[in-house]
């Protein structure tokens, strides 16, 4: 009987002594966001809703600012999503739609995630945390161009 780690990493293309391969160079990009429950997406809501970002995601991203490029470009992706759903929610900024809302929470209850489809703790175990920021960071590029733009309009001015 396979654990569920075993069945992650056999399924995220780690086998132990072998060095790591990107599985989708054959297949297709996988979608690691099924991995994600709906709890862990209503429970990220929740504390988002109530001012909260959960102490365990912050961890997560204060490690990510302190790592490789990459790590830190995921880590400003994130912040960027938070900014954004911080601002649909308060309905300071109302041009995302609600299923945009629904895909920018399940990346980043998947970030949250430390034994997600590859392990953080392995090394690479951030990589396809990378791929789910990098795919939805590029399918909501025209979006997340508006709200920056608009955010420099309407918020930043107005902490001078």
């Amino acid at each position: 009987m396979k654990t569920r780690s075993a069945s992650n990493l056999q399924f995220a293309g780690y086998t132990p002594g072998h060095a790591f391969r990107a599985p989708f160079a054959i297949f297709g990009a996988p979608d690691y966001l099924r991995l994600v429950t709906r709890r862990e997406v209503e429970d990220l809501r929740h504390a988002l809703l109530a001012g909260d970002l959960p102490p365990d995601l912050e961890a997560k991203l204060h490690r990510l600012a302190d790592g490789s490029i990459g790590d830190q470009v995921m880590e400003h992706n994130c912040r960027w999503f938070l900014a954004l759903l911080q601002a649909a929610q308060t309905g300071s900024y109302k041009k995302i739609a609600p299923s945009d809302c629904e895909q920018i929470l399940r990346v980043l209850a998947y970030v949250r995630k430390e034994d997600d489809a590859i392990p953080d703790y392995l090394p690479g175990g951030l990589w396809d945390d990378e791929q789910e920021v990098r795919a939805t960071a590029a399918e909501l590029a025209p979006l997340l161009q508006s709200f920056k733009a608009w955010r420099l309009r309407h918020v930043v001015p107005a902490r001078w």
